[in-house]
């Protein structure tokens, strides 16, 4: 070995030995939720990590611990992985942390009142998928769009227009398929599932969002 080979060798085995340590694998490892403001028609505001509110604007990020209401008019968060959150007016959420840190587990988020559309696209892996907490069920969205309502009485309506999903429980658990509605109560199970029904009073909210779903690739309602 040359003396220039034996100066050459050390400075290699140190580079090799700093990038052997740096963190190049931490942007493969699951990462906290990150999320904007993708669309805004209204008045809304987003709290950060319990913080006072402030108005809105179209393209904040959000974070896990961060809250965002409606006023009047309708906004739409979309996930990091492309899933979208619609809310109607007087609506509120809550982003949740992961289950575990570090796990890969759906974007979880609590309802605190108004109306919501959860869209995710067909085939989306486990990780992309939407879970709410919703007064006393978890509501979960591995595909298509489900309409979410919070009731005066406490009750939770979950209608699925078009994909599927999981609602559950203390003590019970129910699949929901494409034009199927559930009813849960305050307290208790609710009944079995139930034909999905276009109430007059929503049909311009469900109109607008299968619109979007069909725009942004969620799905499409199929006709039997």
């Amino acid at each position: 070995m040359s003396p220039r080979e034996r100066r050459v060798l050390p400075i290699a085995l140190v580079a090799a030995t700093i990038l052997a340590g740096w963190p190049w694998g931490a942007a493969a490892q699951p990462q906290g939720l990150s999320a904007k403001i993708a669309t805004l028609a209204g008045r809304a505001e987003l709290s950060r990590k319990q913080g006072p509110w402030a108005t809105a604007a179209l393209r904040d990020e959000v974070s896990e611990g961060d809250a965002v209401r409606t006023i009047a008019g309708r906004l739409t968060v979309r996930t990091d992985s492309g899933q979208s959150v619609r809310l109607g007016a007087r609506t509120q959420i809550v982003f949740a942390a992961a289950a575990a840190p570090g796990a890969s587990a759906p974007t979880r988020l609590r309802m605190d009142g108004g109306l919501m559309w959860v869209a995710v696209a067909p085939n989306s892996p486990p990780s992309t998928h939407i879970e709410v907490r919703a007064g006393p069920t978890t509501i979960t969205v591995p595909d298509g769009g489900t309409s979410i309502g919070m009731n005066p009485d406490g009750s939770v309506t979950v209608n699925v227009y078009h994909g599927a999903a999981q609602v559950s429980g203390d003590g019970w658990q129910r699949t929901l398929a494409q034009d199927q509605a559930l009813l849960v109560p305050p307290v208790g199970a609710p009944k079995e599932t139930a034909a999905l029904k276009r109430d007059k009073h929503d049909a311009e909210w469900a109109k607008w969002n299968e619109q979007q779903d069909t725009a942004g690739g969620y799905g499409v309602r199929i006709e039997k």
